[in-house]
């Protein structure tokens, strides 16, 4: 007992310490994010204290989304530490208050939360988790600086539509950050195991390519800077098609660190304004299309493989169809050979016995016995079209095309006064499955035909070749009765059991056409 409280207390202080690490771990990795996003942004400042693109606001939203909600203390904690950095780097003097603006950014996490454990929380791989991401960043950025604008210093130096512009102005760099720096860590958090595989090595040597004509072209000829601007939502949309949301976000991102560094060299009020909305476009463009391209292809696969799934059960089936129709032949075969044996030869003798009776009795005729002639030809007659029915004989002992020909199917049609034509061209060898099922299509055709039809001519049509076998029963007879559909399924059976096609028509008679393909 004591050596499990011992474990527990072990494995307890192990997570712990494994907690702890964890958070900091979190603290040092967003304050350094912090750090360097801040570090872009203020070269990128049109307006003193106004950053056009506000980087930051992208992080702190990507970490909100991505983490935990157990790690957002510490996320709160490293805000407000490297908000007294900066106080130390501008000012010059340490501030450190913890619980600055406590309630603006409690409200901001509600509205993540609210997000996160929505129906559809922010994410890249959805449509409707990019749609919800954008709607975050939008509602984010407005609530910041036009719910809690009396919070900020600036309302005392700025008036009545000075504090309107600059409202709007801090949204849109806000906005524009967030979306220009969000989707990138978000897929990364959700791809990292997999950053080095051979589908992400393609797609950055693809953007490197498409970086170096970039920065070719404008240090060539700077003047076409607005033309590449305004082309660069044509490799987004390329890549969003090719690569789905990884390559969506990694050309947007590849394309907007090309703007926003252009953006910082010339710093140019009406420059930046134009450039955050080409971040935005590609932004949202390569959002949208990249994950409609996801889902696209994640159905695809699924489609493919539920294709593959059906696939294989078909050849499953075929291949059990195939083997019962084998079965099935050999037990006929098996029954067929013990009917010979056994009850047709004892008819046999039976039918020898009585003539010698009867001639025996010839000066005495013995009504008698001449009934149990009868009854013995009958019989005899009886098991031989069961003998026949089960495996025909001649199959066996003349050949598919004599059986065909010269067998028992010209001269059941001859005693119903039907022509029989038979044209057999065999230019390779039919395995004995596929003779077999010929053979089982042409009985239950000529069967429907004397039975269920008015015709006078029937025309047999087998035509094998190494790669297919045709075969084509027509007459030209109309059918006096519906009820034979037994024998079509049966046809049915033996034309798919091996695999095969089959059409039935009845325009000017009764067509049978069955191809197998070898």
């Amino acid at each position: 007992m004591n050596w499990h409280k011992l474990v527990s207390k072990e494995y307890a202080s192990r997570r712990f310490l494994a907690e702890v690490f964890n958070q900091l771990l979190v603290f040092a990795l967003y304050f350094l994010a912090l750090y360097l996003s801040s570090w872009v942004s203020n070269h990128l400042e049109t307006v003193t204290q106004s950053s056009a693109i506000y980087l930051p606001a992208g992080v702190k939203l990507a970490f909100f989304v991505i983490l935990p909600v157990r790690f957002w203390p510490m996320l709160w904690i490293a805000s407000r530490l490297y908000a007294s950095y900066l106080s130390v780097y501008y000012n010059g003097g340490w501030s450190f208050d913890l619980f600055h603006g406590f309630f603006q950014e409690l409200t901001y996490m509600a509205i993540v939360y609210s997000f996160k454990k929505s129906r559809w929380p922010p994410k890249v791989t959805s449509n409707s988790g990019a749609l919800s991401l954008i709607l975050l960043a939008v509602i984010s950025a407005s609530f910041k600086w036009f719910l809690f604008s009396s919070a900020f210093e600036f309302t005392t130096w700025l008036k009545g539509k000075q504090v309107l512009q600059y409202q709007l102005n801090m949204t849109l760099g806000d906005l524009t950050g967030t979306l220009l720096v969000a989707p990138a860590l978000l897929l990364l958090s959700q791809s990292y195991s997999r950053m080095f595989s051979r589908h992400h090595a393609v797609i950055l040597l693809s953007l490197f390519a498409l970086a170096l004509i970039y920065i070719v072209s404008y240090l060539n000829h700077s003047d076409l800077y607005p033309l590449l601007r305004l082309c660069s939502l044509l490799p987004v949309i390329w890549f969003s098609y090719k690569f789905g949301i990884k390559g969506a976000i990694a050309s947007a991102l590849v394309s907007n660190v090309l703007i926003v560094a252009q953006a910082g060299l010339t710093q140019d009020a009406t420059n930046t304004y134009i450039s955050q909305l080409f971040i935005l476009a590609n932004s949202v463009t390569g959002l949208l299309i990249g994950t409609a391209t996801n889902e696209l292809k994640i159905k695809n696969n699924q489609l493919q493989a539920s294709n593959e799934k059906l696939t294989a059960l078909l050849k499953k089936n075929k291949q059990l169809a195939k083997r019962m129709v084998t079965v099935q032949e050999n037990e006929r075969k098996y029954l067929s050979q013990e009917l010979h044996d056994e009850l047709g030869q004892n008819l046999t003798a039976l039918k020898t016995d009585l003539t010698v009776l009867s001639i025996a009795q010839r000066n005495n005729e013995n009504a008698l016995v001449e009934g149990l002639k009868e009854n013995a030809k009958a019989m005899y007659d009886s098991v031989y079209q069961i003998m026949h029915h089960l495996r025909p004989r001649e199959l066996d002992e003349l050949g598919l095309e004599q059986a065909l020909k010269e067998g028992r199917f010209k001269s059941l049609l001859s005693k119903a006064s039907i022509t029989y034509i038979a044209e057999i061209n065999l230019n390779s060898a039919i395995s004995d499955e596929h003779q077999t099922a010929v053979y089982r299509i042409c009985q239950e055709a000529v069967t429907n035909c004397i039975k269920h039809s008015t015709a006078t001519e029937l025309r047999l049509r087998l035509a094998a070749h190494e790669r297919y076998i045709r075969l084509t029963i027509m007459d030209n007879g109309k059918t006096k009765t519906t009820q034979h559909g037994y024998g079509l399924s049966f046809i049915e059976e033996r034309v798919i059991a091996l695999g095969g096609t089959y059409t039935i028509t009845k325009i000017d008679g009764f067509k049978i056409e069955a191809y197998f393909d070898i």
